[in-house]
């Protein structure tokens, strides 16, 4: 869990408070990191399960050691812009001891297949095209974790889809003004389209 609570601060970090009127809280203090691990581990891990006929496999688990990966490469090749730091993330591993602009630097080194793809473990090991769909992957789940209606759900977050119920007004709908779902809202949905007219003969 440290791994993604360090990768999701990254990504979307909390903005000060004097910053108002836009959000105070990040990424890590609406516990995105939950969503991630969850879609990692019951959306995404089925489909490459099945293809790569794998069966106990973590999907959660496997990235995290990803990210670690990532990490020991950028400390390893003196890549590292600032002090590691060990108490940031207690239990984490490698990449949450990364500052956060180095954290960013570790994925975009693995985005760049800068480390062995031989010593990774399943199913990242020689799979260049996961590899890379997944560091796009985890930036748009944390995006679409904060600014969804996941951090509203509240005590029914880590619940399947159908029992999750709405407890609060979602902190990402108040930041992009979205007023919550509704019938008869009135929205543009593009230009009418007219077919041509076929010619009759006389």
């Amino acid at each position: 869990m440290s791994t993604f609570q360090a990768l999701v601060q990254a990504i979307i970090p909390a903005t000060p408070y004097f910053s108002k009127p836009f959000q105070t809280a990040g990424a890590l203090e609406l516990r995105v990191y939950e969503y991630v691990i969850w879609i990692l581990d019951h959306s995404i891990a089925h489909p490459i399960k099945k293809q790569l006929n794998l069966v106990n496999n973590s999907m959660s688990i496997a990235t995290a050691e990803l990210l670690d990966s990532g990490a020991v490469q950028l400390i390893q090749t003196e890549q590292i812009q600032y002090p590691l730091n060990l108490y940031a993330f207690p239990g984490g591993g490698p990449f949450t001891t990364l500052s956060p602009i180095d954290r960013l630097r570790a994925i975009s080194l693995i985005e760049r297949l800068e480390i062995n793809l031989e010593n990774l473990k399943l199913p990242y090991q020689n799979n260049p095209g996961l590899i890379r769909n997944m560091m796009d992957v985890l930036n748009q789940l944390t995006q679409f974790g904060l600014y969804s209606e996941w951090p509203a759900y509240g005590t029914t977050r880590l619940f399947s889809p159908e029992y999750r119920r709405v407890e609060y007004f979602p902190p990402g709908w108040i930041q992009t003004q979205y007023p919550g779902p509704s019938f008869g809202y009135r929205d543009f949905r593009g230009f009418l389209a007219s077919m041509p007219q076929k010619k009759v003969k006389d």
